[in-house]
C-alpha cells in the first residue's frame, strides 16, 4: 500500500540574489515555509514502522536556521534551496519520492517553488 506523509519546518535567513534587478539584491532576510511530502510503499518502512523521520527536515533546516545563506548556496534563489532540501531529503533514500515546497514568506504574500518526483 502506498503512504504518503507530510512535514513541515521554519526557518528564518537572510540571502541576496546578484545581479538581479529589484531589490532583492541588496542582503535582506526571510522567514522560510517548507513542505516536505514524501512517498513509498508500506513495504518499506524500517523496523519501527516509519518510511521517513520527520527529525530529518528539522536536521536539513537547522543548517540553513540564522545563516547567510550566500554563504551555503551560491544562488540562494527559492529554486536553489528547494533542490538542496530535495537533495538532501533524497540522500540515503533514494527510493522514495520526494516533493518539496519552500515558501519566502510566511505571512504576506504566497510564493513557493516546488521540486521533486511526484
Amino acid at each position: 500500500m502506498i503512504l504518503t506523509i507530510y512535514t513541515e519546518a521554519f526557518f528564518d535567513s537572510a540571502h541576496l540574489i546578484k545581479n538581479h534587478p529589484g531589490k532583492c539584491a541588496t542582503l535582506h532576510g526571510h522567514t522560510w515555509k517548507v513542505s516536505v511530502w514524501v512517498r513509498g510503499d508500506s513495504s518499506q518502512t524500517d523496523s519501527s514502522g516509519i518510511l521517513w523521520d520527520f527529525g530529518k527536515l528539522k536536521e536539513i533546516t537547522d543548517k540553513l536556521d540564522h545563516k547567510n545563506l550566500n554563504e551555503i548556496i551560491d544562488k540562494p534563489t527559492a529554486e536553489n534551496i528547494a533542490l538542496l532540501i530535495y537533495s538532501e531529503c533524497k540522500a540515503g533514500n533514494e527510493l522514495l519520492d520526494y516533493k518539496v515546497r519552500v515558501y519566502e514568506n510566511v505571512v504576506s504574500k504566497t510564493s513557493y517553488c516546488e521540486t521533486g518526483d511526484f
